[in-house]
């Protein structure tokens, strides 16, 4: 156990600038010393050095006055130093050392030193440390002078302030506090939520509006889209028909171009062979080439001129043949036209018939569509109403779950009170029953006591009994023997006096020496024996037969009269004295009628017992007596001519007066002794026996003292034991009775709580109600809502939707046979045209056919006319060739060979260049043509994929519907092209604001829950503290006073906001509270409260500094009594003058003053002192 095992003292406070120092020990040390010794500065010599700052603690007005004559003269430097060393084998001070040093030096400047264990360090680790083993500094473990007289004077609210810091309460609060910051954040963050979700609401309502326009925008879009997608395939099948003819044609013109060119190639390839074979040539005949390429150059130019006119002239022959060949298929066609549009005017005739009656059933469901148009119109007027209505509706419900969260917190704060309750409730039963078992085995303790006491009663009253009847046996036998002296003493007289003397001594015996005498004859004598031989009483009546029976009691009974005669003559012959002898057949027999009086027992024979030998006995002495209750009854039949007597022993005669018989007389058997003494060898023989007899008596008055020492040994252990069971008995009574005060505390608390639990019950149950009543309200607001004007008008729209669905569906039907019929009148309508065209091509080409024939026959004369002066040139030119040939000579022949031949392949070079180049004029313009249509068909491809059909898709006349389409989708203007996609973001916000304001709902919840497990923990920790402390003041306050004492709780709904009554009952007295008493009764009540606050945080050492000084002796004693018993568990280091703490303390220091320097003195065994310091 960690304890103060020694201090080290240097220039502290009334200790000089030498090394004081004071050895502990576990246990109850007291130090003592006059006023002024410096007593206290030894406890403060141990605060300071552990860490005390406040110099009002340690009474200084400033740190610096701690140091030891700081204003003095002394030379050197000042300076106060303590050193406290602890026992730490057991390591409650978490340092690995069996022994911890903690020292601190004070400078004159002011500044503070700490070494732990000669090492230095800071103060603050010094106050953890000693914190750790439940050391610290307070006010209840360093108990100073003055701090019981303030602590008598707390407030109510001061007392529960000191429990709760004493138990660290304030860590609830921390907790508590740091929760409520937390709860706050959360409400402002619920609260930025709800406003936030207010505003995306709001937003909301308004993109859902947008969003409708431009969802009905994109679907009419879609609409028009699919319609220009429609016209656009019709386009599509046209272009691809122009399309497809024009690459056939394309293609055939590539395959022919191809051709020509393959063979051009080839001349050119032959061409270019006879070129450099004439290179060759013309290179041995330079002249002749050179005269031969001139006049090639003019038959050349003299050829190609003829022959443009020949292939002119041939060309227009052929073309004639064309002609004449086209003229005749132009008639028949035209005839074959003409049938032909015969029967398409006559379908012509009927599409058009069957079209109008298609369009007067479309125009009839056009009206009925408008017609559901504005009766869908209305409904949805009445929708959006419906919609504010709802909107209002929600509202209400939203008022409505704000009330039922509002109530729901409510009665889960209610709940939680119950719930709380309930546990208070339990524990207080649990109490309660614990008590009542408490209750139940001391009242069987008390039993037991009670059965002890009463033993021990017993046993004392049983010893006391003994006792006295010993000593009245010594006393008795004290007078026996002073009798038995007296009668020896008498004896030796008359044995020294002979006869004179023995007549003394028979005179002493009178006749009870006589019957001694006659009775060792009784025998021969026929003696039965004596009266009070022969009868028996009970107790309770031993004074009424004593007093009746007289002198009788001691008479001889004989049998009969005869004996009573020879008795009779043998006591004449013995001269002895008279006889009284009663004859058994004498006794005559009658039976007494009682008189009816008051007060009458019986007769008293009735009352005496004897065997039925000797019953005569019993009516001779008894028979006519009466035995009464009072004597005022008795008095009365003697008045009557009655014998009576009561059963104290008055006896009253027949019309006489009182007789009263001396009870205790009794026969003596010393008579008997010396009645044996017939002569003067009897009388000595008597002497002797005495005198033996009395040693004897002796003996026993030697055992009897024994006896009655021995008994008085036992009556005083009895009497002890007694005392202790009766203190005990006292103690349990106390329990009991603060047990039952208790209980009945807890009775009322539980009744109070139960209470309490009802009303909350009620709580719980009307919240409960509201709740249900607020959901059923909720409820019944939601079913009127779905139930009712938004249902009906769902059904009514769904109605129309589903008429205007069929309409549609019908009118879709008609569309497409008005599709199909338009189709197939376009068709038709296009074929006639297309017929018609014909007709006029064909007309206009026969018409152009005969004046171009005409042209060509023309042209014909005219060039054959032109080609006769050309080919006489020609020919002219021919024979200058020739004979350039033929003057040449072979090389020339050779080249005019070769150029023959060239001549041939240009012709046919020119020929084919000529075909290739009209081709590819045809293919040109074919291209551009193809590139045309490819480019509307890509075109229109693009539309018909943006819009997600193909070429192939059914077609039909659409511009009516695209002109309406395109009327509605104008009227739709303004519209905000992001407000689906802004629509789903807000919503997507919203919902995860909800899924945030959720959240943040359950973190509040759960911090409101964590709160209310503080508050909850808080209070049942300072219940528990609170019922250990009242349990403590009860039984100390008990045992040092023997009355009662006990806390009470001033409300217990608001324990932190209310105080603490601290109520004091001294025996005798009423019931006061703690700080209305007297002032050492205050005085003793705050020492019992301090002692009980301490079993709440028990230290392993505490310093009291004359915490006793206003109690008196007793209650000094009882206080020291305490500190020894709990000195087992702790150490105690107390200031103190008062004898009871030096007579229990295991070790006592006195302190005195010597030039103003303190000294301490120590006395090791209570009495021999020893000086440890100077």
């Amino acid at each position: 156990m960690v304890h103060v095992k020694k201090v080290e003292i240097f220039g502290f406070k009334s200790f000089g600038f030498t090394n004081t120092t004071v050895q502990f020990e576990p246990g109850l040390v007291s130090i003592s010393g006059p006023n002024g010794s410096g007593k206290s500065n030894i406890l403060d010599a141990i605060i300071f050095a552990m860490g005390e700052n406040k110099p009002k603690v340690m009474r200084v007005d400033k740190l610096r006055s701690l140091i030891h004559d700081i204003e003095g003269t002394r030379r050197g430097p000042k300076m106060a130093r303590s050193s406290v060393h602890f026992d730490n084998s057991d390591r409650k001070i978490p340092v690995d050392s069996d022994v911890v040093e903690i020292t601190r030096e004070l400078d004159e400047s002011g500044e503070n030193t700490y070494y732990l264990n000669k090492k230095k360090t800071q103060r603050s680790h010094v106050l953890d440390l000693l914190d750790m083993a439940n050391a610290g500094l307070g006010q209840l473990n360093a108990v100073q002078q003055g701090t019981v007289t303030r602590i008598s004077e707390f407030t109510s609210e001061e007392k529960r302030k000191t429990i709760e810091d004493l138990i660290g309460l304030s860590y609830f609060d921390e907790k508590k506090s740091e929760s409520i910051k937390q709860l706050d954040e959360a409400d402002r963050r619920l609260e930025i939520a709800l406003a936030k979700m207010g505003e995306i609401k709001k937003r909301i309502d308004e993109l859902e509006e947008e969003r409708n326009q431009k969802l009905r925008h994109d679907i009419l879009e879609r609409e028009l889209n699919r319609y220009k997608a429609i016209a656009a395939a019709n386009k599509m099948k046209v272009i691809s028909a122009k399309k497809s003819t024009k690459e056939t044609t394309l293609h055939e013109l590539t395959q022919e171009m191809t051709s020509l060119d393959g063979e051009r190639t080839v001349l050119r390839g032959e061409i270019s062979i006879l070129d450099a074979e004439k290179s060759t040539l013309m290179k041995s005949a330079n002249d002749y080439s050179q005269a031969k390429a001139s006049l090639d150059v003019e038959i050349s130019s003299a050829m190609e001129q003829y022959e443009i006119d020949n292939s002119a002239i041939s060309a227009s022959k052929k073309r004639l043949e064309q002609i004449n060949t086209r003229i005749p298929e132009i008639k028949i066609e035209l005839g074959d036209i003409a049938t032909a549009r015969q029967d398409i005017d006559i379908k012509i005739q009927q599409i058009k018939d069957s079209i109008e009656s298609t369009n007067e059933q479309k125009n009839k469901i056009n009206t009925d569509l408008e017609i559901i148009d504005s009766d869908r119109n209305k409904i949805l007027t009445e929708q959006s109403e419906a919609a504010a209505k709802q909107s209002e509706i929600d509202s209400k419900i939203k008022t409505l779950t704000g009330q039922l969260n509002d109530v729901k917190l409510k009665l889960s704060k209610v709940q939680n009170e119950k719930d709380e309750s309930i546990l208070k409730i339990k524990s207080n039963s649990e109490k309660s029953i614990q008590l009542e078992k408490d209750i139940v085995e001391l009242t069987a303790i008390e039993s037991k006591l009670q059965s002890l006491i009463n033993k021990h009663r017993a046993t004392i009253s049983e010893l006391k009994s003994r006792i006295t009847k010993l000593k009245t046996r010594k006393l008795k036998i004290n007078t026996d023997m002073d009798e038995l002296g007296f009668i020896l003493e008498k004896s030796d007289k008359a044995a020294n006096q002979y006869e004179s003397k023995i007549k003394t001594v028979k005179g002493f015996m009178h006749e009870d020496y006589t019957v001694a005498k006659l009775k060792e004859d009784a025998d021969k004598l026929g003696i039965d024996g004596l009266v009070y031989e022969m009868i028996s009483w009970d107790k309770k009546y031993e004074r009424s037969v004593l007093a009746v029976s007289s002198d009788w009691i001691k008479a001889i009974v004989v049998k009969d009269f005869a004996t009573l005669l020879g008795i009779a003559e043998v006591a004449r012959t013995k001269k002895l004295p008279k006889l009284k002898i009663i004859p058994l057949d004498a006794i005559p027999k009658f039976k007494l009628t009682l008189p009816k009086e008051p007060g009458i027992i019986g007769i008293l024979s009735d009352f005496v017992t004897a065997d039925d030998v000797y019953s005569a006995l019993k009516t001779f002495l008894f028979g006519n007596i009466i035995l009464t209750e009072t004597r005022e009854s008795a008095y009365n039949l003697s008045q009557l001519g009655y014998k009576s007597v009561t059963l104290s022993g008055e006896y009253f005669e027949a019309k006489n007066g009182t007789v009263v018989i001396d009870i205790n007389s009794k026969i003596s058997k010393l008579t008997k002794l010396i009645s044996m003494s017939s002569d003067i060898d009897g009388l000595f023989q008597s002497i002797s026996l005495i005198k033996k007899y009395m040693l004897k008596k002796k003996h026993s008055l030697k055992k009897l003292d024994d006896s009655i020492q021995s008994y008085s040994d036992r009556l005083s252990l009895s009497e002890n034991n007694f005392t202790s069971a009766t203190e005990n008995y006292s103690n349990l009574k106390s329990r009991i009775t603060s047990a039952k005060i208790m209980k009945e505390q807890l009775t009322t608390r539980i009744s109070d709580l139960t209470s309490r639990n009802n009303i909350i019950e009620s709580e719980v149950s009307t919240n409960q109600s509201h709740v249900e009543s607020l959901l059923d309200r909720i409820s019944i607001v939601e079913q009127n809502y779905a139930s009712g004007e938004q249902t009906r008008i769902a059904s009514e729209l769904s109605k129309i939707n589903s008429k205007k669905s069929d309409i549609e569906k019908h009118y879709t039907t008609i569309m497409n046979e008005y599709r199909d019929k338009s189709s197939q009148l376009t068709a038709m309508q296009t074929q006639d045209s297309r017929e018609k065209s014909q007709v006029g091509r064909l007309s206009d080409e026969e018409d152009s056919l005969h004046s171009e024939y005409l042209d060509v026959e023309t042209k014909i004369q005219d060039l054959e006319k032109q080609k006769d002066p050309k080919r006489q040139i020609l020919e002219k030119l021919r024979e200058q060739e020739q004979v350039l040939i033929s003057t040449s000579g072979s090389s020339i022949g050779e080249v005019q060979e070769i150029d023959d031949k060239l001549k041939v392949l240009s012709e046919n070079d020119k020929i084919h260049t000529s075909q290739i180049n009209n081709l590819a004029r045809q293919s040109d313009s074919l291209t551009r043509d193809l590139r045309d249509l490819v480019e509307n068909e890509v075109k229109l491809q693009h539309i018909l994929s943006a819009f997600g059909f193909d070429k192939n898709m059914e077609t039909f006349d659409v511009e009516t519907i695209v002109q309406g389409l395109n009327s509605e989708l104008t009227s739709l203007s303004a519209l905000n092209a992001k407000a689906p996609e802004t629509y789903l973001e807000v919503s997507y916000g919203y919902r995860s604001m909800s899924t945030r304001k959720n959240s943040l709902e359950e973190e509040r919840n759960s911090i409101v829950k964590f709160i209310e497990d503080i508050e909850k923990d808080k209070r049942q920790t300072f219940l528990d503290a609170f019922d250990k402390v009242d349990k403590e003041i009860r039984l100390i306050f008990n045992k040092m006073t023997g009355g009662h004492a006990w806390l009470e709780l001033q409300n217990e709904d608001d324990i932190f906001n209310s105080g603490i009554s601290y109520l004091i009952q001294f025996p005798n007295k009423p019931k006061r509270e703690s700080t209305s008493i007297s002032g050492g009764e205050k005085t003793l009540a705050a020492i019992v409260f301090v002692l009980a606050l301490q079993k709440l945080k028990p230290s392993p050492f505490y310093l009291f500094d004359e915490v006793d000084a206003h109690l008196d002796a007793p209650n000094a004693e009882r206080l020291s009594t305490i500190l020894e018993e709990r000195s087992k568990e702790s150490q105690f280091i107390m200031v103190s003058l008062k004898d009871s703490v030096i007579q229990k303390a295991k070790l006592i220091y006195g302190v005195f003053p010597k030039n103003g320097v303190s000294h301490v003195v120590t006395y090791k065994d209570k009495r021999m002192p020893s000086v440890k310091s100077s």
